[in-house]
C-alpha cells in the first residue's frame, strides 16, 4: 500500500512539473507552432552616454524545439549572419543552459561550464539563481561571464500573462596576456506568453540599449528574407567601382568589412577630422569642374586596416528630390582625384583591433558650389 501511494505521489509530481514546463514553453514558442519554432524581429535602440543621437539596429531571434525538453535559440544580425546560439532545457520553472556560442566574424567562442553546477539561463521562480561560464576560442581570447537572475513579478501585457526578470551580469573579456576589460550590465527583461522576449533594457556605465519586439515570423518566412541575395546597405561591388583596376589590400574577407558606423568613437574617417578634410578639398578644388551642378554627390569607398582608401563608387548619388542622379564625369572624376590623393586615412578600430570598413563622403552641391560636406 505504501509503495502504491509513493508511486501515485511521484506521478502527481511528474505531471505537475511537466504541465509547468509546457506552460513555460509558451514564453519562448507560441502555442500551435511548437514543431516549427518562431522568429522574433527586434529593434535595438542604443543610447550612448552624453550623446543625443540614438542608433537603431535590427536583429532576429530564432527559437526552435529540439525535443520534449530542449530548445535552441539563434541570434542573427541585419545581414542575417549568426551572432550567437545556445541550447537550454526547461525544467519546471527553471531554464538550464546546456551549450552556447558567440560568433565574431570567423572567430567562434564556445562556452565551458564549471563541473557540478547548474547554469541557469533563466528562472520563473522566486529564488535568485546563478550562471557561470567561460567562453573560449582556440587562441588566447576568452570571456568569463557570471550572472544573477531574479524573477521580479508576474504581470499582464497586451492581455497576456507576462514575467519580468532582472539580471546582473559581469562580463570579463581577455585578449592575449595583457588586454582585459570588465563590464557590468544590468538588464530588465519582459517575457510575454506566446510572444517570447517582449522587451529588454540593458544598461552599463557607457550606454543604455533597449530591445523591442516589432514582428513575429515563421521560420519559413525568415528563410525567404535571409536568402534574398540582396547585399547589405554598405556593400560595394568591387567590379563596378571607379578604380576597379587598382588593387586595395584587405585585411579580411570582403564579407567582414565593417559598416561605416561601426567603431563608435574609433570609427573610420579623415585624420584631423572634417575641418581638415574641407581645407584639403578647397585647396585643390577647381570650381569650374563642378559645372553648375546641384544635388548629393556621394562617394562610397573602403578604408582598409592600414588606413588606405580605394574601391570608390558614386552609385548612390541623388538630386534634391532624392531621385537617383548621375553627375557629369568631369565633376565626379575631379572630386574623386582629390579624395584618392589622400595618402592616409584613419582606420576603424573594433575591440582594440584595426579593421577594414566602408566609408562615405557626400558633397552637397548647389548651382556649382559646395554647400556642405557630410558626414
Amino acid at each position: 500500500m505504501y509503495q502504491k501511494l509513493l508511486l501515485l505521489l511521484l506521478c502527481v509530481i511528474c505531471y505537475s512539473c511537466n504541465k509547468t514546463s509546457l506552460t513555460n514553453e509558451r514564453f519562448f514558442i507560441p502555442k500551435g507552432v511548437e514543431n516549427t519554432g518562431v522568429v522574433n524581429k527586434y529593434y535595438r535602440n542604443l543610447y550612448l552616454k552624453d550623446q543625443q543621437n540614438v542608433r537603431t539596429y535590427i536583429d532576429y531571434s530564432v527559437t526552435k524545439k529540439i525535443n520534449d525538453s530542449t530548445y535552441s535559440r539563434e541570434i542573427y544580425g541585419p545581414s542575417f549572419k549568426m551572432q550567437s546560439s545556445n541550447q537550454f532545457n526547461i525544467q519546471g520553472n527553471h531554464m538550464i543552459e546546456v551549450s552556447a556560442e558567440r560568433i565574431y566574424g570567423k572567430d567562434t567562442l564556445t562556452a565551458v561550464y564549471p563541473e557540478q553546477n547548474k547554469n541557469f539561463y533563466l528562472t520563473f521562480d522566486k529564488d535568485t539563481v546563478h550562471y557561470r561560464s567561460k567562453l573560449v576560442n582556440e587562441k588566447s581570447r576568452y570571456v568569463d561571464m557570471s550572472k544573477t537572475i531574479t524573477m521580479v513579478k508576474d504581470t499582464m501585457i497586451a492581455s497576456k500573462p507576462a514575467k519580468i526578470i532582472a539580471l546582473n551580469i559581469i562580463d570579463t573579456t581577455v585578449y592575449g596576456e595583457n588586454q582585459k576589460s570588465v563590464t557590468n550590465f544590468h538588464s530588465r527583461n519582459i517575457y510575454v506568453q506566446d510572444l517570447g522576449l517582449y522587451s529588454s533594457t540593458l544598461t552599463t556605465d557607457a550606454f543604455k540599449m533597449e530591445r523591442v519586439l516589432v514582428e513575429q515570423l515563421l521560420p519559413s518566412e525568415f528563410n525567404v528574407l535571409s536568402k534574398h541575395n540582396i547585399k547589405r546597405v554598405g556593400y560595394i561591388d568591387f567590379n563596378k567601382t571607379i578604380d576597379k583596376d587598382k588593387e586595395l589590400e584587405l585585411c579580411t574577407d570582403q564579407e567582414f568589412i565593417a559598416d561605416y558606423y561601426n567603431g563608435g568613437n574609433d570609427r573610420a574617417g579623415f585624420i584631423g577630422g572634417k575641418g581638415s578634410l574641407k581645407r584639403l578639398i578647397f585647396s585643390k578644388l577647381d570650381i569650374n569642374k563642378l559645372r553648375d551642378q546641384s544635388g548629393y554627390l556621394t562617394f562610397r569607398f573602403v578604408i582598409n586596416c592600414k588606413g588606405e582608401a580605394g574601391k570608390f563608387t558614386t552609385d548612390q548619388s541623388a538630386d534634391f528630390e532624392y531621385n537617383k542622379k548621375q553627375f557629369p564625369e568631369e565633376t565626379s572624376m575631379h572630386l574623386y582625384n582629390i579624395l584618392s590623393e589622400v595618402k592616409e586615412w584613419k582606420p576603424c578600430i573594433i575591440r582594440n583591433k584595426k579593421r577594414d570598413s566602408y566609408f562615405y563622403i557626400t558633397f552637397i552641391l548647389n548651382n556649382g558650389k559646395i554647400q556642405d560636406i557630410l558626414p
